[in-house]
């Protein structure tokens, strides 16, 4: 890393470059605006096609407790990641190409939004090219993918080793999910909405308040600290932007966990998503997360009419609540009749026995993202052909 540009290099501000690509959710005109580009979401970056022999990028970062990771594409396949130093910093993203060398580079954030850090932001300024190198377009790629989840989409378990079991940003890694590995397969554009330990109607801890429904239609709100806040992540997400082709939906995992943690107590008053003498759920609650599926689809629905959506689980496997999801989707299908919505099991982990199959902190590892990555690229595959 340098804080000094090289003599020998051009800087472009974003807004100046001809030919850019921006993955993720972001603001109105994020490319336009004459402002640094705001990373706000997981595997959310900005990608250029270049002929230059080095590309610097000049990146700004801030937080309080969990700092920032990025990585670098090259062609298509990762090949640095590291954290983020607070501060403003010029960043090296490749260099000793020949001048004639055409590259696809891509920075990515490797970090999923932390929604209680109030402090954390992830800024692009600039790129800076070799004073002879030149932009060149890039393709467009189809379809559009959303994704939204909690830790499993996030990322979390898929860094370290297998033993490692602190909640930190180390560990947490978008770039290697099932739903980057998918995009990448179909050859299409996405972007992923997720946090870990969020559900649909409750967190893992029986926290009412951290579930993603409500956030959905926001650029990034559940990111509510001033600064982030003046970036934009509380501004209504303009969904014509992006017109996504499907939308994959991975939650309830954490509603699930739910039933089997403490009770949350807020302003004296204690929640807890119940279960019956027998370990059964208590169906007053588990059907709460039915309707909670319902009334989500119609949200989805309302922004992306166009839209393929299937609900997807079952990575870490979930059976109690798996009928619950099910009657959530059904009950919204029975009342719309819309036709374009559906419902898929992935491969558990059960199926990982070798170490370097498994993930950390007891999360789904490189192999049961890799096969949730090929059922998606099949289940794309039969709606949209190229």
């Amino acid at each position: 890393m340098s804080e000094i540009l090289n003599e020998n290099l051009k800087e472009y501000k974003i807004s100046r470059i001809p030919y850019i690509h921006l993955l993720g959710r972001n603001v109105s005109n994020a490319l336009k605006n004459e402002k640094p580009v705001s990373l706000f979401w997981g595997a959310s970056g900005l990608e250029i096609k270049a002929k230059s022999s080095e590309v610097w990028a000049l990146v700004e970062t801030d937080y309080s407790v969990n700092e920032v990771w990025a990585c670098v594409w090259i062609n298509g396949r990762i090949i640095s990641r590291f954290m983020l130093e607070k501060g403003k910093k010029w960043i090296c993203l490749c260099r000793g190409f020949s001048e004639k060398t055409v590259n696809t580079i891509c920075f990515m954030r490797d970090s999923q939004a932390m929604c209680d850090d109030l402090r954390q932001i992830c800024l692009v300024h600039s790129f800076a090219l070799a004073k002879n190198g030149e932009f060149l377009p890039i393709e467009k790629k189809k379809p559009m993918i959303e994704f939204v989840g909690d830790s499993i989409t996030s990322g979390e378990g898929l860094v370290g080793s297998i033993k490692e079991e602190e909640w930190i940003s180390t560990w947490i890694s978008p770039s290697k999910t099932y739903a980057v590995q998918a995009a990448n397969a179909l050859n299409a554009d996405f972007s992923l909405i997720s946090q870990c330990g969020w559900g649909v109607v409750t967190g893992w801890n029986n926290n009412r308040n951290t579930i993603i429904p409500p956030y959905y239609e926001q650029v990034c709100g559940l990111c509510s600290g001033e600064n982030q806040k003046r970036l934009g992540s509380i501004e209504k997400f303009d969904f014509s932007i992006c017109q996504n082709d499907f939308v994959f939906v991975n939650l309830g995992t954490n509603d699930s966990g739910a039933f089997n943690s403490p009770p949350w107590i807020e302003n004296g008053v204690e929640y807890k998503m119940r279960k019956n003498l027998d370990g059964s759920y208590f169906e007053e609650d588990a059907i709460k997360i039915s309707y909670g599926v319902k009334d989500f689809l119609k949200i989805i629905r309302k922004n992306n009419p166009k839209a393929r959506i299937c609900w997807i689980w079952g990575m870490l496997e979930i059976p109690e609540l798996s009928k619950y999801l099910e009657k959530g989707v059904s009950m919204y299908i029975a009342e719309s009749k819309d036709k374009k919505v559906d419902t898929m099991v992935l491969q558990s982990m059960s199926l990982e026995v070798k170490d370097e199959d498994k993930g950390s902190r007891f999360h789904p590892g490189p192999l049961t993202h890799k096969n949730a990555a090929k059922k998606i690229f099949e289940y794309c595959k039969k709606f949209h052909h190229t």
